[in-house]
């Protein structure tokens, strides 16, 4: 997304307005004439699907290759009634208008293009209100200047808003590091609780010894069963010792 919103660099760009540079590397902003009617071709180099929309416009789908059918050359025989829209946008006045996938962060991963038209005459017909400005004032953003902001110099793009780089194919060096340390640190992890798990547990835990000395209820030892026979006695000799004083 430009710093500059690309209807405020039309408005404030002059004659550089029809240079199609000025508003982004990445927009894909095409400049166009007034009553220009223009073929736009999609090749769609994705296996997903991608609805369409071009804003502002009637427009009519002319062709539609089989999936699978490659890149468009030029040699599709049209059909003598091509496909229109089932919705349809308003016809507005000479704009800026976008073509774009719908789906909403194909956009804003830059499955988006930018249509500019007839700017100079745009800059003639059109004044921006106030209160749109100041909307833009109350965020710090630019009114003025190219995609970059740059009011000195339209044709430099320095600082400009740039997309997220592409993912790159296959693993990088940082990728095979932290892939590396996490095996490791799973196999570690894994070892410990072996270990843990497989180690001889102490004769007597703390909390059993304080309980012996407490109550004089003797405990099991780890690796032999339960002394029930103990308990047993031990209960007996406490009902006896009771009856005896009262």
């Amino acid at each position: 997304m430009p710093k500059t919103p690309t209807l405020y660099t039309v408005t404030s760009a002059g004659e550089a307005s029809s240079n199609a540079s000025i508003y982004g590397s990445s927009t894909n902003a095409f400049v166009l004439k007034k009553n220009d009617v223009i073929e736009i071709i999609v090749n769609n180099n994705d296996p997903g699907k991608h609805p369409f929309h071009l804003h502002g416009h009637y427009f009519q789908a002319v062709v539609r290759s089989d999936e699978d059918a490659g890149y468009y050359v030029g040699n599709e025989t049209l059909p003598a009634t091509p496909m229109k829209r089932d919705t349809f946008m308003l016809i507005y006045p000479l704009r800026v208008w976008l073509f774009h996938c719908h789906i909403e962060w194909h956009v804003y991963a830059g499955l988006v293009a930018t249509m500019i038209e007839a700017p100079e005459e745009v800059q003639q017909s059109l004044t921006i209100p106030d209160n749109h400005l100041q909307v833009c004032r109350d965020v710090n953003q630019p009114t003025f200047g190219n995609a970059a902001g740059n009011t000195q110099d339209f044709f430099d793009l320095t600082g400009e808003n740039l997309p997220y780089a592409p993912i790159p194919a296959g693993f990088t060096t940082r990728g095979i590091v932290a892939l590396v340390f996490s095996c490791i640190s799973a196999f570690l992890g894994i070892a410990v609780i072996s270990w843990y798990g497989a180690s001889e547990i102490g004769s007597k835990a703390p909390r059993a010894a304080i309980q012996d000395a407490v109550t004089g209820t003797p405990t099991a030892v780890s690796g032999s069963a339960p002394d029930h026979s103990a308990t047993l006695k031990w209960r007996q000799r406490v009902r006896f010792h009771r009856q005896t004083t009262n």
